[in-house]
């Protein structure tokens, strides 16, 4: 399969410290691919240069086969929409506004919303099921409902690519799979595609198709989740014993109602 996000040989240190170190990878549309990896292995300042927030030392980052720094960030943004950990929303605004917020790439400066717009909004708000929360105060929201409505945000967008920075870290179960159903049922669409950041290895196997996993920078491992997640994976880079069965089905699921 052809990349439609491709990373080659990525470096990148604060100071003296090496942080990224020859990272490689690639994202192909339909599929969700999951970082993991113990805390330090580097998994969010990968995920930041994978957004274009932080410039690595060396290396290339790919868009569709077009270096990032030949790309219009406006029509970057179109393509690729990051979803920060802990949805952070340091305004005091309406849910709808946030959203709004979305559709910032597919407008010029100072433009009011247009049809496409509108329509892109409701469909995304319709796709989270978030309408009881139109008209509330995002500063009001549980922590669940704000990655909801952070989540809404990107889908209104309509990009290609999602990279998610634990999207479901601190939730509790409920929203923990309805964030991944979500997320999994946008990529599945033959021309998306999403890279998570997960520490949930549960999640991490039930959903992912490739792992990609972190230790000291490097790429320690990579592979089917069942690879990945090998007894000798997890005893050398966790320092745990786990016992795991690929084989099993998942009988959790998610409800549609928040509380």
């Amino acid at each position: 399969m052809s990349a439609i996000l491709q990373a080659t040989n990525i470096n990148w240190r604060i100071g003296n410290a090496q942080i990224l170190q020859d990272i490689s990878l690639q994202l192909n549309a339909g599929e969700i691919v999951g970082i993991i990896g113990p805390n330090g292995a580097g998994k969010s300042s990968l995920l930041n240069i994978l957004a274009g927030i932080t410039e690595p030392d060396s290396g290339a980052l790919q868009l569709h086969g077009a270096y990032y720094n030949t790309l219009e960030r406006r029509a970057f943004a179109r393509q690729l929409a990051y979803l920060e950990q802990e949805a952070r929303i340091n305004w005091p605004l309406l849910t709808e506004r946030v959203i709004e917020l979305g559709r910032s790439p597919h407008q010029s400066a100072y433009s009011r919303l247009e049809e496409t717009d509108n329509t892109a909004i409701a469909q995304a708000i319709a796709e989270t099921g978030i309408a009881h929360l139109l008209g509330r105060n995002v500063a009001t929201l549980s922590q669940g409902e704000k990655m909801l409505v952070a989540l809404t945000r990107v889908f209104a967008t309509q990009p290609q690519i999602i990279l998610a920075d634990e999207p479901v870290a601190a939730l509790d179960p409920n929203h923990q799979l309805m964030i991944m159903e979500l997320i999994n049922s946008r990529s599945r669409n033959k021309s998306n595609a999403a890279l998570i950041v997960l520490h949930d290895l549960s999640l991490a196997a039930r959903y992912c198709d490739r792992l990609i996993l972190l230790d000291g920078g490097r790429v320690a491992s990579e592979g089917s989740p069942s690879a990945v997640l090998s007894d000798e994976n997890l005893r050398e880079f966790y320092k745990i014993e786990c016992y795991s069965d690929f084989n099993e089905p998942a009988v959790v699921q998610p409800t549609r109602r928040i509380n």
